[in-house]
């Protein structure tokens, strides 16, 4: 005999959501506790399958991204004073400012390179940098010194600095909400445009891989799932894979 589902009232669900939360899901499910809380479990589902494939996306932006910085600076992971952050160029400002960014990336590889070991590798590191490190990369007071020599052959002929960084930046910033289990719904959120874009950079770094990964992706499938009839929307988002004929 299975199991009863055990209570839990909007006084414990407050308690665990804390009252903001709680309330914006009760909202949406207009005053129905029940419906909120199942709201809520599917915003978890959408989540986690959500950061899967963006975390698929981070594993292929940042090895293109090693490929290439490797080219000029083969250890520069591993390599404590690499010259890829101690490049300067143009007028004072832009120095100022170029050297304050390198500043910043030799302490973030620093600090990855701590939670490893005393001798860690090329790729252990690359692996343990976060996803805001690499976006750093394309910023535009770096355009001298990294995406004019390197990092503008990660994307298609023709690829604008300025668009590949907005897409990275809003594609760290979706990723954030997902870990965080935030939620993901509504037009404030945008969820459709978010997962454009994480499409749209994906295609740019890696066709082939996306590919694979929106054949796979559970994610249309989840947000198809969704309580609330025209929560979200589905146009352009991920399909469910199609089920074999037996």
């Amino acid at each position: 005999m299975s199991e009863a589902q055990p209570e839990f009232d909007a006084v414990q669900a407050e308690q665990w959501l804390s009252a903001p939360r709680y309330r914006r899901y009760l909202g949406i499910a207009r005053g129905d506790h029940v419906l909120a809380m199942e709201t809520y479990r599917w915003n978890s589902r959408v989540a986690a399958a959500g950061a899967v494939d963006v975390g698929h996306l981070e594993v292929a932006m940042r090895n293109a991204y090693d490929r290439e910085l490797r080219r000029r600076f083969p250890d520069w992971t591993i390599d404590s004073q690499t010259r890829l952050f101690h490049q300067e160029q143009g007028v004072q400002r832009a120095r100022a400012q170029q050297r304050r960014r390198n500043q910043a990336s030799l302490a973030r590889i620093a600090e990855a390179r701590r939670g490893l070991s005393s001798a860690p590798t090329r790729a252990e590191v690359v692996a343990a940098l976060t996803f805001g490190f690499w976006s750093s990369l394309t910023v535009g007071e770096r355009a001298p010194t990294i995406w004019n020599p390197m990092l503008y052959r990660v994307f298609p002929k023709g690829t604008a600095r300025a668009r590949a960084h907005e897409l990275v930046a809003r594609v760290v910033k979706f990723r954030n909400r997902l870990v965080h289990n935030e939620p993901v719904f509504s037009t404030r959120t945008g969820l459709e445009d978010r997962l454009t874009e994480v499409r749209e950079l994906f295609e740019l770094i890696n066709q082939d891989a996306h590919a694979y990964v929106a054949w796979h992706s559970t994610l249309g499938a989840a947000i198809l799932s969704c309580p609330i009839p025209g929560l979200t929307t589905a146009t352009g988002l991920p399909r469910a894979r199609p089920q074999a004929e037996s």
